[in-house]
Parts: C-alpha cells; sequence; structure tokens
C-alpha cells in the first residue's frame, strides 16, 4: 500500500470513460509533475460528496 502524501494542487481535470466505465481524475502540482487517478463512478460519486460536506472543510479565522 503505498503512503500518504500532501500536495499542493496547481489545478486538475476530470473525464470519463464509457468504454471501460471509470473515471480519470488528473491532478496537476506545483511541482510540475502530474498524478493519475482511476476510479469507479462511484468511487467518484463518494469523493464529490464528501468534498461538498461543510463539516470536512478546515475553517481559518484570521
Amino acid at each position: 500500500m503505498a503512503g500518504k502524501r500532501t500536495i499542493a494542487v496547481k489545478d486538475w481535470s476530470c473525464a470519463m470513460s464509457d468504454e471501460i466505465g471509470r473515471v480519470v481524475l488528473a491532478i496537476n502540482s506545483t511541482e510540475g509533475e502530474t498524478t493519475y487517478i482511476l476510479m469507479t463512478i462511484f468511487q467518484a460519486a463518494k469523493m464529490a460528496q464528501e468534498l461538498r460536506s461543510p463539516k470536512l472543510v478546515p475553517r481559518y479565522d484570521i
């Protein structure tokens, strides 16, 4: 199992392949290397739901 790491994200893009029924997420880091993640549509939907959840978003009061 790969270890967890944190990267700074410059931008990202997402595409779905109807042929294999998978979603590809491409994350471009500020370091210049692109990370590709292949997941099922159900995994992508769960990730989107988690990202929309306000309790998961850190809040910083300045």
